[in-house]
């Protein structure tokens, strides 16, 4: 594996830090900017949702130009833009700056995959893959907690400030490392309909059902804590550091996996891991041990299992991805993003419906169940290979 490869994933942990680094601090913001903590939320929500729209159509515009060109001037772009939010007087004004934000980020992600492809043989691309994505599992597990502490110390503008020189840094190192990285693939919103490929769009789905069951608990991990624990605050926060872990050794291993075996069985093992260990949430919740020794391992082990499945997904989504639809690698790759951030957005509004009508110790069984849904749709579906992978536009 090409070791240029590790520079594009200081792409992804700017991207992923600068994207909820601020969270930590929303209080502290809101109050600043003489608005509701509700209202400051909307930050991450038009980040999201801008992204989610953007990175599509933008991959279709931009897939045929050069990809270190592209990253370098994305990740310029954000530099300035979390500078700009750094300096921003009006609530206004920081919504603004993530919607700019958004629209760059959309940039980023797919082209980073996309480059790390380019430059990596067939053998070696789940492993390639799984590089870049530790750049996004190191976010937050490094850069969102050092991102609160440098707000903690210097306010939260700090954060955007923090996240403005990571961002440049990871376009310094690219635009110094990376060779330039060619691309033959075609532009123009036709290309877009590749989602509609049956190997390509079930695909998509099993990203879209792994983060709607994932998030319909993660969304609510506080109150979840809490009910199995008594954590809160901080303590909180230090379970949240099994998450990180257990997605960090995911990734390494679903690009092994990527590499050695059938992602439609890969993918079936791993929903149905997470589908067991998100019903056990619902058991951890409603057993009489709260606050006990063995109840905090349980929960730590719980997190950490959930993680590492569900971060094992991701390089063997994007293989099979690229497997489906060779000649379109930052299409599909774009495409995938989407459905990530929309399953997250799902994810938490199912979550949030639970709660209301069943009560919180219904999360897991909720969650659990949406994964068995896409072990049976991973087990359906048939591995696509480059050889049998349609070559020409839809």
């Amino acid at each position: 594996m090409n070791p240029r490869i590790a520079v594009i994933a200081l792409a992804t942990f700017a991207f992923g830090t600068q994207t909820y680094v601020f969270s930590g601090l929303l209080a502290e913001l809101a109050a600043d900017l003489g608005v509701g903590v509700g209202r400051a939320g909307q930050l991450s929500s038009v980040f999201a949702v801008v992204y989610a729209l953007s990175a599509p159509l933008l991959a279709g515009l931009i897939a045929p130009l050069e990809r270190k060109r592209i990253l370098t001037g994305a990740l310029a772009a954000l530099f300035l833009i979390n500078l700009m939010a750094a300096h921003m007087p009006t609530f206004e004004g920081l919504l603004t700056t993530r919607v700019l934000a958004g629209l760059a980020s959309a940039l980023v992600t797919p082209v980073a995959f996309a480059a790390a492809v380019a430059l990596t043989p067939e053998h070696a691309r789940g492993r390639a893959l799984a590089l870049v994505m530790a750049g996004m599992t190191l976010a937050f597990v490094v850069g969102i907690p050092l991102g609160s502490v440098v707000g903690d110390l210097f306010g939260w503008r700090a954060t955007f400030t923090f996240s403005g020189l990571l961002a440049g840094t990871a376009a310094l190192g690219i635009g110094l490392v990376l060779p330039r990285v060619p691309s033959g693939e075609r532009s123009g919103p036709a290309t877009l309909l590749i989602a509609f490929r049956p190997q390509v769009l079930g695909t998509l789905l099993c990203s879209l059902v792994a983060f709607s069951a994932t998030f319909a608990v993660v969304a609510f991990i506080g109150p979840v804590v809490n009910a199995v624990t008594g954590f809160t605050g901080d303590r909180v926060g230090a379970m949240q550091l099994c998450v990180g872990a257990g997605g960090v050794i995911g990734v390494f291993l679903g690009g092994f996996l990527a590499d050695r075996s059938g992602s439609g069985r890969t993918l079936t093992v791993a929903f149905t891991v997470i589908a067991v260990n998100l019903a056990f949430f619902s058991l951890l919740m409603g057993a009489d041990w709260r606050g006990t020794g063995m109840a905090v391992t349980a929960m730590a082990l719980a997190l950490f299992v959930s993680s590492a499945a569900m971060f094992s997904i991701g390089p063997v989504i994007q293989n099979r991805l690229i497997n489906a639809a060779p000649r379109y690698p930052t299409v599909v790759l774009a495409l995938n993003a989407a459905f990530i951030f929309f399953g997250q957005g799902l994810g938490a509004a199912i979550g949030g419906l639970g709660i209301q009508y069943l009560g919180l110790g219904s999360l897991g069984l909720l969650g659990g169940t949406i994964a068995l849904a896409g072990a049976g749709l991973a087990a359906l579906a048939a591995d696509p290979t480059p050889a049998t992978a349609p070559e020409r536009g839809t």
